[in-house]
């Protein structure tokens, strides 16, 4: 039966509708809530209902399975050489073509919740989300059980009201595991530490699209510092010179200025996520030096960094620990240090996103998980954690980059100004906000709302790549800027100023895809004091954007 109507997915206390399960039509919305704009489910009741020959089939293979039994039990005393009474279940339930539902090693426990893939988030952040939610739902005793080995734990919570029991499961081998957990259902819930790839699309296409709003969920952003020992004197490496260092290109310090002495390199095992963000970024095609120390754990990996005086390796940025960080550049852009605002705008060139994916009919209790996880209290969470969370505070005057000149206008609308810590970023190849981008959106709106009452005007201003005719990227700029004020409008915010800027200011470089998607962006700034009209930029195609 076609469903019409669904009902929000949303935390009960972020959005009315979802708290009352008011249904609401799934083509109004585009298969979103009209308060807070979550992805629309169809009710249980909906769900449960089913043709009367989806439960006519299992009983007739019940009922055959219970003749079976009863004519083993009463039959002549058994042969030896006869087949026991689970065989002869079975016999009959395979004749009878009814698939058994018995338990298998890879099926979950009603009350067990399995989480598998990145280490980086296995580690120490979905460890801290599940103790969290495990509270939230009442289970006030919660034990962690250690696994058959460090990736591998549990946290079994237990809540007192009723004696009811949750156990969360994580096993953190890497986020490849993640997706081959989900595809062979040996998992509820994927961690990863990269973005779901196109073969881990088609891999798991029987799961639902992984990409869309409803499975896709980004549970915090982190960087990919790059580290050294912290009596190395250099504070800079660009994209470019940490590439020839990682291959083996440069086996000496002194080639870059440093002090003379072979390279010692360390890097993460290929399962690891950290290890696929850093080759997608940084290495690209080129291959890892032979020669590198590699390791499951990042706090190994840091520590032997932090002891070699001699070491470069990578980490996620809450596994710096005792090593120096560096300042990396991207094409043309300033060299960042990994931070909290840098990493938040992902404008820092190593920065990343961390990711749980859910199928699009996952259990009611790991969808309740994910949705947690991606709450205000959730990001809060992740900030203890040494991660960076994704509630938009903001930062005074922290403008783009100044690589070159910025425009003139872009400086006076900026100036004395404070830029929320997110970019709004887009799918690639369509001017549709991607999943982030989606749920800052109501997290724009809740700080804004928090500042009822206070002066604050809104400015959301535009950028593109710079690949193609200026004028193009000019009007795109301004197009993407636009999208977003219609978006932020149906919670009822109005910008005072919607610009573009075309490919001015880039915060990484153009020459590669991951580099022009960081640049096509939209920046979000609020200013206490009235902000002068702009007229919107515009140009004639071969006509110079500016």
């Amino acid at each position: 039966m076609t469903q019409t109507h669904g009902v929000c997915t949303n935390l009960p206390e972020a959005c009315r509708l979802a708290a009352s399960g008011q249904p609401q039509s799934l083509d109004a919305g585009s298969g979103r809530c009209s308060e807070c704009g979550a992805t629309l489910m169809a009710p249980a009741s909906a769900q449960r209902t089913a043709s009367p020959l989806k439960w006519l089939l299992p009983l007739l293979g019940l009922l055959l399975v219970g003749a079976a039994l009863w004519w083993w039990l009463h039959r002549a005393p058994a042969d030896p050489s006869a087949p026991t009474v689970a065989a002869a279940s079975a016999a009959v339930v395979a004749a009878s073509g009814v698939t058994a539902n018995a338990a298998s090693p890879t099926t979950a426990a009603p009350d067990t919740i399995r989480l598998h893939g990145s280490n980086t988030v296995g580690a120490a952040l979905a460890p801290a989300l599940a103790k969290a939610f495990l509270a939230r739902e009442g289970y006030t005793e919660v034990e962690r059980q250690a696994g058959a080995n460090a990736e591998e734990s549990a946290l079994i919570g237990r809540r007192t009201a009723d004696g009811a029991r949750l156990r969360i499961e994580l096993q953190a081998h890497g986020t490849a595991t993640a997706f081959q957990s989900l595809t062979a259902g040996a998992a509820d819930i994927g961690m990863a530490s990269r973005a779901i790839k196109a073969e881990e699309l088609s891999a798991t296409a029987a799961l639902g699209d992984l990409s869309a709003e409803g499975s896709e969920y980004v549970i915090a952003l982190d960087g990919v510092a790059v580290i050294v020992h912290p009596s190395n004197p250099l504070q800079r490496l660009s994209i470019e010179q940490i590439r020839d260092l990682f291959s083996g290109k440069v086996a000496d310090w002194s080639a870059l200025g440093g002090p003379a002495g072979a390279v010692t390199v360390y890097a993460r095992d290929d399962k690891s996520g950290t290890w696929d963000t850093f080759r997608s970024l940084v290495l690209d095609k080129t291959p890892l030096v032979g020669a590198a120390h590699r390791f499951e754990d990042s706090r190994a990996l840091s520590d032997a960094v932090a002891a070699d005086p001699q070491a470069i390796g990578f980490v996620g940025l809450p596994y710096a620990r005792q090593a120096k960080t560096l300042a990396v550049a991207d094409g043309g852009a300033n060299a960042l240090r990994p931070s909290r605002f840098t990493v938040a705008t992902e404008d820092y060139a190593l920065s990343r996103r961390l990711y749980f994916y859910v199928a699009r009919n996952a259990a009611p209790m790991a969808r309740k998980l994910a949705d947690f996880a991606v709450s205000d209290e959730a990001q809060k969470i992740a900030q203890a954690e040494g991660y960076v969370g994704q509630i938009p505070e903001a930062d005074d005057g922290v403008g783009a980059v100044a690589t070159e000149a910025l425009p003139a206008e872009y400086t006076r609308l900026t100036r004395g100004a404070r830029r929320l810590a997110v970019n709004l970023r887009f799918k690639p190849g369509v001017d549709k906000l991607d999943n982030k981008a989606l749920r800052d959106m109501a997290r724009i709106t809740r700080l804004m709302e928090n500042r009822l009452g206070q002066p604050q005007h809104l400015m959301l201003l535009g950028f593109s790549d710079a690949q193609g005719d200026p004028c193009v990227n000019l009007t795109i700029s301004v197009q993407r800027a636009q999208s977003v004020a219609r978006d932020l409008g149906t919670y009822g915010l109005k910008a005072a100023v919607v610009q573009g800027y075309g490919p001015a200011a880039p915060v990484a470089t153009n020459a590669t895809p991951s580099g022009r998607e960081r640049n096509r962006r939209v920046e979000v700034w609020t200013s206490d004091r009235p902000v002068e009209p702009v007229t919107t930029a515009s140009c004639k195609p071969g006509q110079q954007g500016g």
